[in-house]
């Protein structure tokens, strides 16, 4: 299962995990976070934080103890059942329409670039070049994200080295005092889902060296030190102009009001342009990889494991590009796609958090001596907690679908349960127990530390 060409450094999976969290939704979420919580916003980042780590956690716990390419399947059909883990990977098949959001996102700041350029082609162009970074080898693909995640904190640091100066609508008294408990709460619901995009680097722990600690110690540097970062943006978002200027605005409005004009240029496209790719890029590398561990389980044709010279899946990250760029090509509403992806995306995609519950069970060797350990009882917690609040979260996304739309989203699935046993059916004329092979160990699990 593991990757034998280069891996990756605990520095390369940390920025990987930090480019995976910060997206565009700091520079666009903020003034809507403000909306909501007042100047009270850095107090909803830091409890935004507290409630990703609180999905992190699960996932570093198992990731810890048997660490392995593609984990979040590998672990759902392992621990759970074939026909979940099965589910849990045709999701990703279907949110690789994601990828359209984001080239388009970024198309819309590389005309400013590029003159000249419409944000349907510069979309394009944006998703073929980070599809193309993702073909070299791992190291190649981390030293890029790791390039883009640099320049995007340069640009938050900018950001708040030069506001410091100008703060004056803003103070510890007066944050505390503006803002209610129920804003608070409300602006967490819309922070939240942009800080615990670290738990996907799980699904990249077979290239990466030493993956008991790296992994676990990535996503919690990430996930904390990126939390701290946005509350920190969010207090000078609100102390260099009065926060009732800075609702329903982007972070340059806050921005332009103090930098000089190159700098602000530079904030504005290196800074919320690269903080797209860097999203872009963590999530093509992390879906390919469970996608790939599915087709080495024979879920998929046999042809789909095919590696390059660099031990890369290029045609699952080719067709993921091709699959992507549909919304794109056929100029379809994207935000009406975000919506229909999320609705049952963040009900399946808590199968993954359920793992954890079991394998202690089933590999007590491997959990009682792995680097990052928790109390059980915490365990069933955090993860039954986050079931809680995530299918309140996922009903209230359907209620704003049409029927039509929802028939739409069941078609999808149902077709896919129907591929599933008609791909168990076939594998098993030719010989080939799929089921079996799904349930089946990785040999490296049953080793003794």
């Amino acid at each position: 299962m593991e990757n034998k060409g280069k891996k990756m450094s605990a520095l390369d999976v940390t920025l990987m995990a930090v480019g995976a969290i910060i997206g565009a939704g700091v520079f666009s979420m903020t003034g809507v976070a403000v909306g909501a919580a007042g100047p009270g916003v850095p107090i909803a980042f830091l409890i935004a934080g507290a409630a990703a780590m609180m999905v992190c956690l699960p996932f570093m716990v198992i990731s810890s103890a048997i660490p392995v390419r593609g984990g979040q399947y590998l672990y759902v059909a392992r621990f759970l059942s074939p026909v979940l883990g099965f589910l849990l990977v045709w999701n990703l098949v279907f949110e690789i329409f994601y990828v359209s959001v984001l080239g388009i996102s970024a198309g819309q700041y590389l005309p400013n670039i590029i003159p000249g350029l419409s944000p349907r082609l510069a979309g394009t162009i944006v998703v073929l070049g980070i599809v193309t970074a993702c073909l070299f080898n791992i190291r190649t693909s981390a030293k890029i994200q790791n390039f883009m995640v640099i320049l995007v904190l340069i640009a938050l640091g900018l950001f708040i080295v030069l506001g410091i100066p100008h703060i004056k609508h803003i103070s510890l008294p007066k944050m505390v005092a503006g803002s209610s408990l129920s804003g608070i709460i409300l602006a967490v619901s819309y922070v939240r889902s942009s800080a615990y995009g670290a738990v996907g680097v799980v699904d990249l722990a077979g290239e990466v060296e030493n993956p008991k600690k790296t992994v676990p110690s990535a996503i919690a540097t990430s996930t904390i030190g990126v939390s701290v970062l946005y509350a920190v943006v969010a207090f000078i978002a609100v102390g260099v102009v009065p926060w009732e200027e800075m609702i329903q605005q982007p972070l340059s409005y806050a921005a332009k009001s103090y930098m000089p004009l190159w700098i602000f240029s530079f904030f504005v496209i290196g800074g919320a342009l690269f903080a797209i790719l860097t999203t872009l890029l963590s999530m093509i590398m992390s879906y390919s990889r469970a996608i790939w561990a599915a087709a080495d389980d024979g879920l998929f044709p046999k042809w789909l494991q095919s590696t390059n010279r660099f031990g890369i899946p290029y045609k699952i990250i080719l067709i993921m590009g091709a699959i992507g760029l549909l919304p794109v090509v056929l100029d379809l509403p994207l935000d009406y796609v975000f919506a229909v992806m999320n609705a049952p995306g963040m009900m399946l995609g808590l199968l993954a958090t359920v793992p954890v519950l079991i394998a202690p069970r089933k590999l007590e060797g491997k959990f009682a001596h792995a680097w990052f350990r928790m109390p059980k009882w915490i365990i069933w917690t955090l993860v039954l907690g986050n079931i809680a609040l995530t299918l309140v979260l996922s009903f209230s996304l359907f209620a704003t679908l049409d029927l039509k739309t929802i028939l739409g989203i069941l078609l999808f699935y149902g077709g896919g349960i129907v591929y599933f046993f008609i791909r168990v059916s076939l594998l098993k004329k030719r010989g080939v127990d799929l089921i079996t092979q799904m349930k089946t160990y990785d040999p490296s699990w049953l080793e003794e530390n």
